[in-house]
């Protein structure tokens, strides 16, 4: 008989292999459910530092190419009115509130107004910064132009002559005179002479990226080096002062592959209910950003109810209206950025993902709260009156709420995801 015949095989059972599996699995699947958490922290550092980046060139190409002196005001435009104080209710660049009372402006100065989109295959997702493709190229065309491959701000056009109107941010007649002239002689001018002196300002899709590259913005083609942040912008004129907001946005296209994008025109059947009182949307109307009316100022429901809390949004708790996904109620999401009507910056901490229910435990059910109170601006007196409202009896500033945010939508209409990364309001 051998020696080690009755020696004990070594080794290790079935079972207690099952065991070490089971083990090593547990371990396993608790650290890569760490990998998401990580990598959504590390998108969200790389956009804390690419969205000033991006906002600076923004800055840098929108001054390349404008500057104070290239706009005007209504005033200019309005013939007769010309000497009005304060723009009549309805003309475009007066702020109007969600229930119809009008802010007076300073002689000259106009609320954020944003620039026209073009949608022609050419100039596919190009912004017109004076909607001069309304104004310039359809001009004579009563009583409104083809809005077939255009979007702007003034659809219905603000008419200053017989058949002259004017379709966008009121630019400087005087250093661009083309309206000088008379409606039939304007009309005859060759696009070129046009454009020599009145000012067709646009930016591309392209030099609205970053970083610029060798992308394809047609939309869906698929592009390797497609850049994945984008910037659009708006303008207002305050103390007679022009001021730039600018949006910077991430894109990531439908399943995560890499692809070139372009702004598409609002899709009617994202929208949702439209808020009582706000500014419509149509697929006529600049689609980034939206626009929406705050509440009255100095009724229970302003934005903010300081009586409750100065960061929270009243009306925005579980039991209130909401539309998941849908672009009117997109401001609610969380780490959405707004810019007010007094050029605040506003960013959400808490937002609302879902349609909540009363006593939802949810967090992101409502209400809305900000990442720091909504400031008091000073009364600022228009020609020695200052525009109030009355709260329980006591005279208020308008300057004590907000009127309107203007927001970047989540999503678009060829399925892109839109992420708000930054905002800044400067002087030109």
């Amino acid at each position: 008989m051998r020696a080690d015949s009755n020696r004990r095989a070594t080794g290790f059972s079935l079972v207690e292999m099952l065991l070490a599996i089971f083990i090593l699995g547990i371990g396993v699947i608790s650290i890569s459910a760490l990998f998401p958490a990580g990598i959504a922290l590390q998108r969200q550092a790389n956009d804390d530092v690419v969205g000033p980046i991006v906002a600076k060139n923004a800055l840098a190409t929108i001054r390349s190419k404008l500057s104070q002196e290239d706009f005007g005001s209504f005033q200019d435009f309005l013939g007769p009115f010309a000497n009005v104080d304060y723009l009549a209710p309805g003309i475009a660049g007066t702020f109007r509130t969600s229930g119809g009372t009008v802010l007076p402006h300073v002689k000259g100065d106009w609320c954020w107004m944003r620039p026209g989109f073009l949608f022609d295959p050419n100039n596919n997702g190009t912004i017109d910064v004076f909607s001069a493709a309304y104004t310039r190229q359809q001009y004579g065309l009563q009583p409104f132009p083809p809005t077939a491959f255009k979007a702007t701000e003034i659809t219905g056009g603000v008419q200053f002559s017989t058949d002259g109107f004017l379709y966008g941010l009121p630019y400087n007649p005087r250093k661009y005179p083309l309206f000088t002239l008379t409606p039939s002689n304007a009309a005859q001018l060759d696009v070129v002479s046009q454009r020599m002196i009145e000012p067709a300002v646009t930016f591309t899709q392209a030099e609205r990226s970053y970083p610029q590259g060798a992308a394809n913005y047609a939309g869906s083609t698929p592009s390797q080096n497609a850049p994945q942040y984008h910037w659009d912008c708006m303008f207002r004129r305050n103390g007679g002062r022009v001021q730039v907001a600018v949006f910077v946005y991430r894109v990531t296209p439908p399943g995560g592959e890499s692809r070139g994008y372009t702004v598409g025109r609002i899709d009617t059947a994202l929208l949702g209910t439209a808020p009582a009182g706000t500014v419509d949307a149509t697929q006529q109307t600049p689609p980034i950003p939206m626009v929406y009316y705050a509440p009255n100022p100095g009724a229970a429901n302003s934005w903010p109810n300081r009586a409750i809390s100065p960061d929270e949004i009243p009306g925005t708790g579980p039991a209130s209206p909401f539309g998941a996904g849908k672009t009117w109620d997109d401001w609610m999401a969380p780490g959405q950025v707004w810019i007010d009507n007094h050029a605040n910056v506003h960013e959400v901490l808490r937002g609302r993902l879902v349609a909540g229910a009363t006593g939802s435990a949810q967090p992101n059910q409502g209400p809305v709260k900000l990442q720091r109170p909504i400031p008091i601006m000073p009364r600022s007196p228009v020609h020695g009156v200052a525009p109030t409202v009355s709260v329980n009896n006591s005279p208020q500033s308008f300057n004590a709420f907000i009127g309107a945010i203007w927001f970047v939508p989540n999503t678009d209409r060829f399925g892109n995801v839109i992420t708000p990364v930054y905002a800044t309001v400067e002087e030109l």
